[in-house]
């Protein structure tokens, strides 16, 4: 759905956004729907711990008059657990309020973090840090991290030879993938070569020209965040909130790890989240994956999420903040940023970031509800 997200902030006028949420809505019911079928009713009907029958019919009507909109994130959240009073499920927001109503009203210029180069110039011109970028495909051009274009496998070959790292990253230029289109490349014999044994080289970068991609160099963890599992880069997704008049601070924070070896620690591909404690720096005490299954250790290495603190978090903190000061006109960014032995890297800035790993870690969004809501009322982005 992140496509369908991206095309609701393009429009500000309300007859576009009604005319593209008509001719999305199939997309959208379908997509829900789906998640519904496979997931939440599963999970529903095991669920030992639910409310009565009539609390659970009663409360999803409210929802739905409350928020105009089917509430699939009932569902989503098993709000129909007994801990859940209904005042406590009032913190957590339906995907469809955010995406399509909020979002489009207060993250304009959405593109700055969408595509991957433009992104990376502007980080880069006030220095802050970025994965260091070896090569790119733009508008069908091969070119080389200073924009000058690539025409012989030599010219290629030259650059990698250069790099001494392990691995480098294939990945689109676009907005976020949710992990499901980025190449790995591992040296082998002083050549990258895919899980598909395919050579990094002009020729293959050739059969890629038709859409935008960037290549980087892979970074590593520190040496306790390797711990938890080493096969992926564990990153934190930090959510920074514009203030009119305070600039970027920030509001949420999440630990996102891989699992199962896979070397991305995104929901796609099995990753799990814990929500760290903005104040203290401490991870909470459960973690969760896509299907919301809940964790208080990693289920491969065994690595205890509770109560541990994560070293030079206030960093992550600082970085997160300055670059949300260099988007005043993108209110709501979701930063992924990795924590190196030099320090915090930021990965990208997603300007319609996933809902469900914020919602469930963090206990829902209301906070986030109610100050895009002051900002949209008070007219703070015209002024």
């Amino acid at each position: 759905m992140a496509a369908f997200n991206e095309k609701m902030q393009n429009f500000r006028k309300k007859a576009e956004v009604f005319g593209l949420k008509f001719y999305m809505w199939p997309y959208w019911f379908y997509y829900q729907n789906k998640r519904f079928r496979e997931s939440y009713w599963p999970a529903f009907l095991k669920n030992n711990d639910k409310k009565n029958f009539f609390t659970i019919l009663k409360e999803i009507w409210i929802l739905t008059l409350y928020w105009k909109c089917l509430p699939h994130h009932y569902f989503r959240y098993s709000l129909y657990r007994k801990n859940f009073d209904f005042k406590t499920i009032l913190n957590y927001i339906p995907e469809s309020v955010v995406y399509y109503k909020i979002l489009p009203k207060i993250n304009s210029y959405h593109i700055l973090l969408d595509d991957k180069n433009l992104f990376e110039n502007i980080l880069k011109s006030n220095n802050l840090p970025t994965p260091n970028t070896l090569l790119k495909i733009r508008k069908g051009l091969i070119l080389n991290k200073n924009n000058h274009p690539i025409s012989s496998e030599k010219e290629i070959e030259k650059i990698l030879n250069k790099t001494e790292v392990s691995k480098i990253f294939l990945k689109p230029a676009d907005c976020g993938s949710g992990g499901e289109e980025i190449i790995l490349f591992r040296k082998k014999r002083k050549k990258y070569f895919s899980n598909d044994c395919k050579k990094l080289s002009l020729k293959m970068l050739k059969e890629k020209v038709n859409t935008d991609w960037i290549i980087q160099e892979g970074i590593e963890n520190t040496r306790s965040l390797k711990k938890i599992h080493p096969s992926s880069l564990n990153t934190f997704r930090v959510m920074t909130f514009f203030y009119p008049q305070k600039g970027a601070k920030v509001i949420y924070a999440i630990l996102k790890v891989g699992n199962n070896n896979a070397y991305t620690d995104n929901a796609h591909t099995g990753g799990i989240y814990i929500g760290v404690n903005l104040a203290t720096g401490k991870l909470m005490n459960k973690g969760f994956n896509e299907d919301l299954k809940e964790y208080t250790s990693h289920p491969l290495t065994n690595y205890d999420f509770r109560n541990k603190k994560i070293k030079h978090f206030e960093k992550i903190i600082k970085i997160a903040e300055r670059a949300g000061n260099l988007f005043p006109y993108l209110t709501f960014i979701g930063w992924d940023i990795a924590l190196t032995n030099d320090g915090p890297i930021i990965l990208e800035g997603n300007s319609s970031p996933g809902l469900t790993i914020i919602q469930r870690t963090c206990g829902g969004i209301k906070k986030f509800y109610n100050l895009a809501n002051d900002i949209i009322k008070n007219n703070y982005l015209q002024k």
